[in-house]
């Protein structure tokens, strides 16, 4: 019997549609800022020159299945609040960089508070009361701090200040969580989950739903009022199976929108599951990668992750002021660093892309900046960086990319990174383009990475300025006719400058990567959206193994398949 499933969803009246003055958060935070920063920004020496409220309200329902089964249903509520406080002026306060013996207190880490979730003003800003007192202090102390650092260490060069201008705004767009069928939900991951029981190999597989309304509140002393919102819901498989050399090897994937109706059916996860399901197959079969240098394809969303970390990391404007990182690109503005045909940029503006969700959407930065198009590189030029509102050389401005998660400080991250090519050509000619590189460079073979996980890069001048980043499906490309061939346990390795030097062509896709990034200022959600790249050469390595065999027996539902492919 042919089966189906439809998702459901019904609405009730959400508290998005409270008006400002309605709302019980917004007003309790106001008044303790408005009463604390009257109270206290005269109260010593030293001024307090800038505080500033931000708080999220996040709501969630989660369910996840294995094997048929529901293996946890969660729904939750939460509130927190972050309070920066600034002593001194903008030119110099507590926030900025301590320099020698005392860099080791630079950290981005900073108390947060759990708020409570009802609507009692009084039991609000009684929480709120106590952490801007904790603040206060910390930052009184920090200021002198910076204030002894900087008479016994080194001028600086980059004179351009610690804190810079921005215009008030009043914004309000709160989203409510729609009334999810949970019934439905359990059901659908339950009967996907299912699917994996038909494989012996796999050692442990899922499926898990997650859905979130996440509203952030931030208010300052300068008179900004913002109050905005946004819908995560995702629906993410994975499976793991492990190799006769003890190797670790798993395949997944996740479907990203804000909006009900958003995820695709049922149909297609379940193709995608058992496509999944045929190379976790293959790369059991494959051999390890050796180390390996020459030609390689990174397609669409894998040149994505690829751009995210070893470019987007280190234009974060903050990067190129601190004096303890590498500062790659601080000095190249007005150079050439990539290929003529790429154009980058970053826009949190942007909704969607080519039909497809981009999770690094926001409408303001944890500064209560407007989120604004960043221009990063024009015809591989060096253009500019991405600023939340500490200043740097020749960007004395935010252009809308502070961010945070709660308890860490607000730093410049990136929203949705965005690579274009104004030279393209169609996939299947990058893969003849591929197949003209390996003959030319004499290699047995090229690489097709399809699918990377992420990765790290190194920015801190103390160690090499280099990245890395994890493998999770490659193919080699013979140029003589023969069949890809699956080959597992690589990482790509190298230097930016290098790497991006090495790009050759572009094809006229845009893969999507959906995720969540950290760095000092905690997770935030991201996007990376890129072509398919051909390079001149990329160097990978080996990875590290468990070096523990697979099970000796083969899983209770697969009695008889001796655990085979």
């Amino acid at each position: 019997m042919l089966r189906t499933a439809a998702l459901f969803f019904f609405f009730t009246l959400p508290a998005a549609a409270l008006s400002p003055a309605e709302d019980p958060l917004l007003k309790a935070l106001k008044t303790e800022l408005d009463r604390s920063f009257s109270s206290l920004k005269s109260a010593e020496k030293v001024p307090l020159y800038f505080l500033h409220y931000g708080a999220t309200d996040t709501e969630s329902y989660s369910v996840g299945a294995t094997l048929g089964a529901l293996s946890g249903e969660n729904s939750g509520r939460d509130r927190r609040l972050d309070v920066d406080a600034r002593f001194g002026s903008p030119e110099l306060d507590n926030t900025h960089e301590l320099k020698g013996a005392q860099s080791r207190l630079n950290s981005k880490d900073q108390a947060s508070a759990e708020l409570p979730v009802g609507a009692d003003a009084a039991a609000i800003r009684a929480r709120v009361w106590e952490l801007t007192d904790a603040a206060y202090k910390a930052a009184l102390d920090r200021y002198a701090k910076v204030k002894t650092n900087i008479g016994v260490t080194a001028e600086e060069k980059d004179k351009s200040g610690d804190f810079s201008p921005a215009p008030a705004e009043t914004f309000y767009s709160p989203v409510a969580l729609p009334e999810l069928d949970k019934a439905g939900y359990r059901e659908l991951t339950r009967r996907l989950s299912e699917k994996f029981k038909k494989h012996g190999f796999i050692i442990r597989s899922g499926v898990s739903l997650n859905a979130s309304a996440m509203n952030r509140y931030m208010l300052n002393s300068e008179g900004s009022s913002v109050v905005t919102g946004n819908n995560y819901l995702s629906l993410t498989y994975y499976l793991t199976a492990r190799t006769e050399d003890g190797m670790d090897l798993s395949r997944s994937k996740s479907y990203h929108s804000d909006a009900p109706g958003g995820l695709p059916g049922e149909p297609e996860i379940a193709a995608d599951m058992a496509n999944s399901v045929a190379e976790l197959a293959a790369l059991l079969e494959s051999e390890p990668s050796e180390p390996y240098s020459g030609p390689a394809i990174l397609e669409g969303p894998a040149a994505g992750v690829f751009f995210h970390e070893i470019f987007g990391h280190r234009i974060e404007g903050h990067r190129q002021k601190s004096e303890s990182e590498g500062q790659t690109f601080a000095k190249m503005l007005g150079q050439r660093i990539m290929p003529e045909i790429l154009t980058v940029y970053d826009d949190p503006s942007v909704r969607d892309i080519k039909g497809q969700f981009l999770r690094g959407h926001y409408t303001h930065d944890d500064e209560a900046v407007r989120a604004a198009r960043a221009p990063l590189v024009e015809n591989g030029v060096l253009k500019g960086f991405l600023m939340g509102r500490t200043p740097i050389d020749g960007f004395p401005v935010s252009n809308g990319h502070g961010r945070r998660s709660p308890g860490r400080g607000v730093v410049a991250r990136q929203g949705n990174l965005i690579v274009e090519a104004s030279s393209a050509v169609a996939y299947p000619e990058l893969r003849k383009m591929l197949l003209e590189e390996i003959k030319k460079s004499g290699k047995p073979h090229g690489l097709l990475i399809r699918d990377i996980s992420g990765g790290f890069t190194i920015t801190q001048r103390v160690l090499p300025q280099s990245f890395t980043v994890h493998v999770l499906l490659a193919y080699k490309v013979y140029a003589d006719g023969r069949p890809d061939e699956a080959v597992r346990g690589l990482n790509l390795i190298g230097t930016p400058i290098q790497a991006f030097s090495r790009i050759k062509a572009a094809a006229d896709d845009a893969g999507v990567f959906n995720g969540t990034c950290g760095a000092e200022s905690g997770w935030v959600p991201v996007s990376a959206v890129s072509p398919s790249l051909l390079f001149s050469e990329m160097e990978t390595e080996k990875v590290s193994k468990s070096n523990n065999k697979p099970p000796i027996l083969p899983p209770p539902y697969a009695e008889g398949k001796g655990g085979k492919i």
